[in-house]
């Protein structure tokens, strides 16, 4: 595989990590080409949380992965990783019984530290957080945010390091196949390339009808806001998440940014918003946005009399009609591999999705996640459709 030529679309989080994974497998020749440039779209805009509170094995090993990945980037790199800490609410007896086969499952993974907290140990370790409605909670000490756009600097930096190129202002416009390979057209040059990486984010299912290989996309817009404290805030609070997964409404988080600013939003993992245009114009979230989001902020949260909203973004998430990413060689492309729809889960999933899409295109004889496998293959997409391509 050392001599397979490859192009990444896409220089965010996903694609970036997919083409380092390459390159760690071996393959010399990988070039990323990005509309912008590393980082600048949703990535950049991430409140970046790496955590593994999840209860599925496989939800909980992808996200280890990740976590150990990052942690080997702040050692010899000197990314800048915050730990601190991540709690998921309990509503009922049958989040708690969800959140022990976690932690068990949690150790397995190679994560020990994971713990449920009561009632009156999350408010005797957090007193401002409001926990009458609450059986109790999920914690992960060691659990933490990342900025996404230093993740993609860096990234870039090592992929150029080890002899790939990153292009930034090429957007693609145009994509023919050959027997050949592929010739990938942007408004200033043509790249020749045997297998393409679709890692386009909220722009994924564009990219794919160019490349004749579709992928259901439903980009979504969500946001975020500051919220500006009149005291400073102390204890300082870990990442709350009071959302369940799979519950089908959205949650609100929050997580201290220093000792008198929050960071606040809703997210869900469900696509049950309408899906938006990936060119759609990112700026500060609505008056319906605030209203929910100051509602449900000060249903978890006492003492905020005086707080103001600061300044908010938006950014898309990729979602998937499944609620999964799609990563591995197309069903009816093999020359095209998915690296897709990590929805809002982007920054903690891209370590793993990178590695599955690399190791499908390398083809591995043992994957890593072959004992728990997260359900990402896009042969699901067409289950019956035969490759139509060989794959180099």
């Amino acid at each position: 595989m050392s001599d397979v030529r490859v192009a990444v679309i896409g220089a965010g989080v996903c694609g970036l990590s997919t083409a380092t994974e390459l390159q760690d497998l071996g393959v010399g020749d990988v070039v990323v080409l990005d509309a912008g440039h590393p980082g600048d779209g949703s990535s950049g805009l991430s409140v970046g949380m790496v955590e593994t509170q999840y209860v599925e094995a496989a939800d909980i090993a992808v996200r280890a992965h990740g976590r150990r990945h990052y942690d080997r980037l702040e050692r010899d790199h000197g990314l800048t990783f915050v730990r601190g800490g991540y709690l998921r609410t309990a509503r009922s007896a049958a989040d708690l019984d969800a959140y022990g086969r976690s932690i068990e499952r949690q150790r397995a993974a190679g994560v020990p530290d994971a713990e449920v907290l009561t009632p009156a140990e999350i408010a005797r370790r957090w007193p401002h957080l409001v926990v009458d409605d609450l059986v109790g909670g999920l914690f992960g000490p060691s659990d933490g945010h990342i900025d996404g756009y230093e993740y993609c600097t860096l990234a870039a930096r090592l992929v150029r390091e080890r002899g790939g190129r990153v292009l930034t202002n090429e957007r693609l416009v145009g994509a023919e196949a050959s027997s050949g390979g592929w010739t990938l057209r942007t408004p200033r040059r043509t790249v020749e390339a045997d297998v393409v990486v679709n890692a386009a984010g909220p722009w994924a299912g564009a990219v794919g009808d160019l490349l004749g290989a579709p992928v259901p996309l439903v980009p979504q817009l969500h946001g975020a806001v500051t919220i500006e404290l009149t005291e400073p805030l102390t204890p300082l609070l870990p990442f709350v998440m009071d959302y369940v997964p799979g519950s089908g409404r959205a949650g609100v988080y929050f997580r201290s940014e220093r000792a008198d600013q929050l960071i606040a939003g809703l997210h869900v993992e469900e696509a049950v918003a309408d899906a938006v245009s990936p060119d759609v114009p990112l700026g500060r979230v609505d008056d319906a946005f605030l209203e929910e989001l100051v509602e449900r902020l000060t249903e978890r949260l006492a003492d905020t009399d005086g707080a103001a909203i600061g300044r908010s973004w938006t950014g898309l998430y990729p979602m998937t009609p499944d609620h999964r990413p799609i990563v591995g060689r197309h069903p009816s492309r093999a020359d095209v591999v998915c690296a897709v729809g990590g929805g809002g889960n982007g920054i903690q999933l891209a370590p793993a999705i990178g590695r599955v899409a690399a190791e499908a295109l390398v083809g591995v004889p043992e994957p890593t996640f072959a004992a728990t496998d997260p359900g990402w293959d896009p042969a699901r997409l067409a289950p019956a459709a035969p490759a139509a391509t060989q794959a180099p």
